[in-house]
């Protein structure tokens, strides 16, 4: 008989059973689906986050690429501008020699046709 009682399942066991969950298992479950939920949410919000954060790592690269470009682009502009001055300067330099030769043979000429003029003619009353 001793083996028959073990396999007994006592009254209060049965009731256990077929019971509804008590308040603390249905507070439980409802905390348990609010972190689930809360959880899901976090990760939504991170992946949001993680997808912004690439962007504006590639947003960052494209501006210091082009921020470089630019510099570059600027750098041979103002060695074009540069270059341009120092020829012209040079283009100027010797027009104003050219011109100031120019000037020194006209005023030779100046002078001798001056002297020319002014001397007394021979032979004439």
């Amino acid at each position: 008989m001793a083996a028959k009682k073990g396999k007994k399942k006592s009254k209060g066991d049965a009731d256990k059973s077929s019971e509804q969950p008590s308040e603390r298992e249905i507070a439980a479950r409802v905390e348990l689906e609010k972190l689930n939920d809360e959880l899901a949410s976090v990760k939504s919000e991170v992946e949001r986050l993680r997808k912004e954060n690439e962007w504006l790592k590639d947003e960052a690269n494209r501006t210091k690429m082009e921020s470089h470009e630019y510099l570059q682009y600027m750098s041979r502009k103002t060695q074009k501008r540069q270059s341009t001055i120092a020829m012209l300067n040079e283009k100027n330099e010797q027009e104003l020699e050219q011109i100031n030769a120019e000037r020194t043979v006209i005023v030779e000429q100046y002078d001798l046709l001056m002297t020319l003029l002014w001397q007394p003619q021979h032979g004439l009353p």
